[in-house]
């Protein structure tokens, strides 16, 4: 397995690309790779949620990362092997998610 020395491009802070306020994006498909091209294109992007569409043919989006909500224990998902240490990118990706239930959180923090 390749680790590497750190996903040190989470620290740059991009310029705003020209005309990103004119533009949508259409994403086909709600599973993991969907779900990230969205959040990148508002975090480094800048696009506003708004103009951001995706669409998927299941009723739950996330494809492998899917979930469920069980009275009995909480929120499940599938997909934990997204959250082994050597993909950096989600990391950075989940880091950069605000929480909906901690305030000042992020969901990298929910998750611990």
């Amino acid at each position: 397995m390749y680790y590497s020395n750190g996903n040190y491009e989470a620290f740059a802070r991009p310029r705003k690309p020209k005309n990103v306020d004119q533009k949508s994006a259409y994403i086909i498909g709600g599973g993991l790779a969907g779900l990230a091209t969205a959040v990148f294109l508002v975090r480094d992007g800048q696009m506003s949620g708004e103009k951001i569409h995706i669409y998927e043919e299941l009723p739950t989006p996330g494809g492998s990362l899917d979930g469920e909500k069980r009275a009995n224990i909480g929120f499940v998902t599938r997909g934990g092997r997204e959250m082994e240490n050597h993909f950096e990118t989600m990391w950075d990706m989940y880091r950069s998610i605000p929480s909906l239930e901690i305030e000042d959180a992020s969901y990298l923090d929910e998750f611990y």
